[in-house]
């Protein structure tokens, strides 16, 4: 079930919300799970309900002034907004400090060259490729530049290499002005993931270098087929920072703290974890924007799976509950480097 309420809410408003949980309290449907909807911010199943859905305005929130301008708007109309920043998540996230309305490009590294992708396919990384990106934005006084280097984990040497080297010369295209970040899979800052906000990172490569790589070494191409079995981790921290991390499709994959997306061809599967939170479940929705909009799904909670579940992940085993510990962002270093011919050193 969905409830929907406008980004400006009037005195209606808090009813609006929790309409449909006070229908569900009276009748069989208790266990019905609840999406929230806010103007602007509707997902394609939501929208996909209706015959006609209107031309979404531009309306946006920050991850920092969401809550805090809803609050003060209704605060100041003389509404009672104690409910509300009750309600407010406590966020363990640390700050992006990184305005996240620049503009953005990605390429794809191809050999030794690279190759833009368009707006609809730069949130789509592949494990096994490298990736380039230039983000600019308002800065305190003036426009900054970011450019950096995303390397997928099956990623090849030789370009991680030309990575390095386009990145360097778009630097000096820049006139040095720009600042340069090279990122690994699994170890991104914040930052990383605000500016892209949805992510996904699929397995295999499309790089000429990564189909080089596997042809040489009679590897099997496990890169991902929009028609073939999948599974995807959802994680992140909302809807401006939230990742779909494609696994082993099998069950010893799931965990309870987490909810997936799994697909083969015509048939969708959402499962929930017993540990996630509505959050959590928000962003399965999401991703299945970018994954499958074109499919409906079927949700399933854990401990009441489907047989066809269990038999496209190759039957249930063991799993773990426990949430994906990630390292923790270590404090800024600076370091003086001197590079004398021979012998390079380097003084912290």
């Amino acid at each position: 079930m969905f409830g929907w309420a406008e980004l400006l809410l009037c005195n209606r408003g808090k009813v609006q919300v929790k309409l449909p949980r006070k229908l569900l309290t009276g009748d069989s449907r208790t266990k019905s799970h609840v999406m929230k909807m806010i103007e602007g911010y509707e997902t394609v199943t939501f929208k996909s309900k209706f015959n006609e859905w209107p031309p979404t305005p531009d309306l946006k929130l920050s991850s920092e002034d969401g809550r805090g301008k809803v609050a003060a708007l209704l605060k100041s109309q003389g509404l009672d907004v104690k409910g509300l920043m009750k309600s407010a998540p406590v966020t363990e996230e640390p700050e992006s400090y990184i305005d996240c309305t620049g503009h953005l490009q990605v390429w794809r590294v191809n050999g030794n060259a690279k190759t833009l992708l368009a707006s609809s396919e730069q949130s789509k990384f592949y494990t096994g490729d490298c990736y380039i990106f230039q983000y600019t934005y308002t800065g305190e006084d003036k426009e900054e530049c970011l450019i950096g280097t995303w390397f997928g984990n099956k990623s090849v040497e030789e370009e991680r290499v030309s990575a390095i080297s386009l990145a360097s010369k778009m630097v000096q295209a820049a006139k040095f002005q720009a600042t340069m970040a090279r990122l690994y899979e699994g170890k991104e800052p914040i930052q990383f993931f605000v500016i892209f906000q949805s992510l996904q990172v699929f397995k295999g490569g499309l790089s000429s270098g990564y189909k080089k790589f596997i042809a040489e070494n009679g590897l099997d191409d496990d890169s991902y087929s929009e028609a073939g079995l999948a599974l995807f981790r959802i994680q992140g921290s909302g809807p401006e920072n939230m990742q779909a991390i494609q696994v082993d499709a099998v069950s010893s994959s799931l965990n309870s703290s987490y909810c997936y997306i799994l697909h083969d061809g015509n048939s969708v599967f959402t499962w929930i974890g017993n540990l996630t939170t509505s959050l959590d479940q928000e962003l399965i929705e999401r991703q299945l924007d970018a994954i499958k909009s074109d499919l409906p799904s079927r949700s399933q909670k854990e401990g009441r799976e489907t047989d066809k579940f269990w038999e496209l992940l190759g039957g249930k085993v063991k799993y773990s509950n426990k949430k994906i510990e990630t390292e923790q962002e270590s404090d800024p270093r600076l370091f003086s480097c001197i590079l004398p011919k021979g012998i390079h050193k380097v003084i912290i």
